[in-house]
């Protein structure tokens, strides 16, 4: 009867435990970081080891697959796109050219899961705890609107030689790119 009775708990703390660990595991969630793979240093800028300046042929064989290319009229940079999947990430990866040696320009991080949930506010945090010195840069076309107003923010980042450009689009995703390519 003893043995009946602890295997009995056993079972109903096995179930229980099953039961509350998908809740834990959504709550563990909104608190990850939501640019988890923004990557920044004096010399590169990029998503999951994709980068700004790398060449076609090395995102390729970062992707570790043929990137078809698909012009984009009318783009300011990155007038050639391709997508590549990182991390479970859809990356848009706008290139210079056509060509092997054409250069990343852009990078467009299309966000998934608790990434969508996350707010401006957390996602200004995020990328402050990458990069503490980016300066945020404000809307030409709305000169009162402030850096706490903005629903879709600026910044940027100055490299060793380059100057980059992060828009961060809440609910949409991340656009990483040379500085000339935005505002």
């Amino acid at each position: 009867m003893e043995r009946g009775r602890i295997l009995g708990g056993i079972r109903l703390a096995a179930l229980l435990t099953v039961v509350a660990l998908p809740a834990a595991t959504a709550q563990e969630a909104t608190r990850e970081d939501p640019l988890a793979g923004f990557e920044v240093s004096a010399k590169e800028i990029g998503w999951a080891g994709i980068r700004v300046g790398m060449s076609f042929v090395q995102a390729e064989r970062r992707a570790s697959s043929t990137l078809p290319l698909v012009q984009r009229k009318g783009a300011r940079c990155g007038s050639w796109a391709s997508a590549a999947e990182r991390d479970g990430l859809t990356l848009e990866l706008g290139f210079s050219g056509s060509k092997p040696g054409a250069k990343i320009e852009t990078i467009f991080v299309r966000f998934e899961g608790y990434q969508v949930a996350a707010n401006t506010a957390d996602l200004v945090a995020a990328l402050r705890r990458h990069a503490p010195a980016a300066k945020y840069v404000p809307d030409p076309a709305l000169p009162d609107q402030t850096e706490a107003d903005d629903l879709a923010p600026v910044y940027e980042l100055r490299g060793e030689r380059e100057l980059w450009a992060v828009h961060i689009r809440p609910r949409d995703g991340l656009l990483i790119a040379r500085r000339d390519c935005l505002r």
